[in-house]
């Protein structure tokens, strides 16, 4: 009995262990970036404020309509008094004709609905609405924009990881090589051919590159979990698919842009503009504030104070803002200077996402000749480690030479791995400072 529960839970733990792992190819993970990154989650939530603030300033279009009511009671009448007639007076007068106590207010109720419907506000609704209406694109592009840091994020860590299992591999090819050697040396030590100091070398490299597994097999779980959490998927641990390959891709010119067109593509230079038409129409507000406004309406009021009583009427009403404009003038002012600086640093910022374009494109092109470097070196270092293990089984150069030679082929096999990753990665930034 004890070996049939021992079995059900040991199946339990494999099926929660397999359900908690994951292999990812990229478009995968950048697709569960988009769906689950927290950054996307604010910037969508600030698009859905920004239309709350959009559905607010549309309804200034209409009436303002507001209502007042209110009712009392007092333990006394509020106007209480007794009549005193004179003796002469009292004479004449029929009695009960004139009360002798007037009691008046002890209760009552008003009430009063009134609605304004504005006719000129010097044009500030029909710019609140243009300023909300500005104020949600800006939010969609920033959207976007995070969008494509997500997007970078997630390629990054995807090619960490990629070239971090590439070094596994690398590093796995060197410790046959080195255990084949050891096994080698071990028969040569014990016929004699060689010293015992090449089996110690042998085996203190050996130990070099176990320990550089090591290192790499927790740099790999920690990008795991950094990648997991980027995505949405904390507690996941994540695998890649890895694309990448041994043939040098080529140089990708097609993804070349004209850079003076492909600015006013980005999501950057895009905000700039939205930053000086979000100005203009606060210079537009600022003015429309100082101007008379009109508007015209229609209230009615109830109230049984002293008898029922009601009343109606419509009104039209106009204000001048008179004092208003002392100061009013040089808020003005102060935003057209503000938009003066809006139009310029949209200019600034222009030219200098322009050179960040430059600069992408020259980092793609050097991304390039490194990678096609690294490749040659691979060749080299391999001819390298054949010519000195074959010297060394004849007996004509030195054990260090030959686990020199290994260092290098390992060396070369990783500068590959991370100039293809880097390259991958360049594109990708270019792609985005393009508008691509």
């Amino acid at each position: 009995m004890k070996k049939i529960i021992t079995i059900i839970l040991c199946s339990v733990c494999c099926n929660a262990i397999a359900t908690a792992q994951g292999t990812y190819t990229l478009e995968q993970l950048k697709q569960l970036a988009v769906e689950n990154n927290y950054n996307l989650r604010s910037a969508r939530n600030a698009i859905q404020q920004s239309k709350e603030v959009q559905s607010e300033a549309f309804t200034k279009y209409f009436p303002q309509v507001s209502a007042l009511g209110f009712g009392f009671q007092n333990n006394k009448p509020m106007i209480d008094y007794d009549i005193e007639l004179p003796e002469a007076l009292a004479a004449i007068v029929p009695e009960g004709l004139i009360p002798a106590n007037i009691s008046l207010m002890k209760k009552g109720v008003y009430g009063s609905v009134s609605a304004i419907q504005p006719v000129f506000m010097g044009g500030q609704i029909i710019n609140g609405n243009k300023l909300a209406k500005v104020g949600v694109e800006a939010s969609e592009l920033q959207l976007e924009a995070s969008e494509d840091q997500v997007e970078l994020t997630t390629e990054q860590y995807y090619w960490q990881m990629v070239s971090l299992k590439e070094k596994q591999q690398t590093l796995k090819a060197v410790l046959d090589m080195l255990e084949t050697l050891e096994k080698d040396v071990s028969n040569m030590v014990r016929v004699g051919a060689v010293n015992r100091n090449d089996l110690l070398q042998v085996q203190l490299r050996k130990g070099e590159v176990e320990t550089a597994q090591l290192e790499l097999e927790n740099g790999l779980a920690t990008v795991s979990q950094l990648l997991a959490q980027h995505i949405g998927k904390t507690g996941e641990t994540i695998d890649v698919v890895s694309s990448a390959t041994e043939a040098v891709p080529a140089l990708p010119i097609a993804l070349r842009q004209d850079h003076q067109s492909a600015l006013a593509a980005t999501p950057q230079y895009r905000l700039l503009e939205k930053n000086v038409e979000s100005h203009r129409l606060q210079h537009k507000l600022k003015v429309g504030q100082n101007m008379p406004s009109v508007g015209v309406g229609a209230s009615y009021s109830y109230n049984d104070f002293f008898e029922k009583s009601s009343s109606a009427m419509i009104f039209a009403a106009v204000q001048v803002p008179i004092s208003g404009w002392w100061g009013g003038s040089h808020a003005i002012k102060r935003q057209k200077l503000a938009l003066q600086d809006a139009q310029e640093q949209m200019e600034d910022n222009g030219q200098k996402l322009i050179i960040r374009m430059n600069n992408a494109w020259a980092a793609v092109e050097t991304s390039h000749k490194k990678l096609l470097i690294a490749h040659d070196a691979i060749e080299q270092a391999e001819e390298n480690l054949r010519l000195n293990r074959d010297y060394y089984r004849v007996g004509s150069t030195k054990m260090s030479d030959l686990l020199l030679a290994q260092q290098q082929y390992q060396l070369a096999r990783d500068r590959y791995t991370d100039a293809f990753a880097d390259f991958q990665t360049k594109q990708l930034e270019y792609r985005q400072a393009t508008g691509q």
